[in-house]
């Protein structure tokens, strides 16, 4: 029994020691006020959370104006979770949600694309970075199992291994995930920058 537990000790720590010393895109303070936003339903409305904070972030940066979160939430659950009758939600249930709510908000609009290890880096690059929804798998391995987190930076190891810095909806703003375990991801774009 010793043994194992210092071999998962020690791989636990391998895997810390495999992560980027250098992140790229926004700064975990910017998010850290999301860490009190977390998901306590049964089942999650991860996707209508993530949304919750992407839209409170971009009304919050251009604006300077804080949404209630209690009243983004229930807004958005209602055009995201509670919408289709199939159970979780997609990609396309997170867009469809936030373009709903966009109408009284023109400024923006919910785009989606499927490879995250191209877009996130994209879009965290730009002069303008902005956050990104990303789908993690469990089909891809993800300790998440099937959930969305939302972006903000993204590392490589020394490796060369994609890596995100994430708020996971669970009460973390630094969780660290690989880009390997997602697939599909959600970001609001302003119109008058197209």
């Amino acid at each position: 029994m010793e043994k194992e537990t210092t071999k998962s000790s020690r791989d636990a720590k391998t895997v810390k020691e495999s992560y980027p010393v250098k992140w790229i895109g926004l700064k975990p303070g910017r998010f850290a006020k999301y860490s009190t936003w977390i998901n306590n339903e049964k089942p999650g409305i991860c996707g209508t959370y993530c949304g919750a904070v992407l839209l409170h972030d971009a009304v919050l940066q251009k604006y300077q104006r804080s949404l209630d979160k209690d009243t983004l939430v229930a807004g958005l659950k209602t055009v995201v979770d509670d919408f289709m009758p199939y159970k979780g939600t997609f990609f396309w249930d997170v867009q469809h949600g936030l373009n709903e709510l966009l109408k009284d908000i023109p400024d923006w609009t919910a785009k989606t694309g499927i490879i995250t290890e191209k877009i996130v880096p994209q879009l965290l690059d730009r002069p303008d970075p902005v956050p990104v929804i990303v789908g993690t798998t469990k089909l891809l391995h993800s300790k998440y199992k099937n959930h969305w987190v939302v972006v903000y930076a993204y590392g490589y190891n020394e490796e060369g291994k994609l890596f995100y810095k994430v708020y996971d909806n669970h009460g973390r703003h630094q969780a660290i995930i690989p880009a390997s375990q997602t697939i599909g991801c959600i970001w609001l774009e302003e119109k008058n920058k197209r």
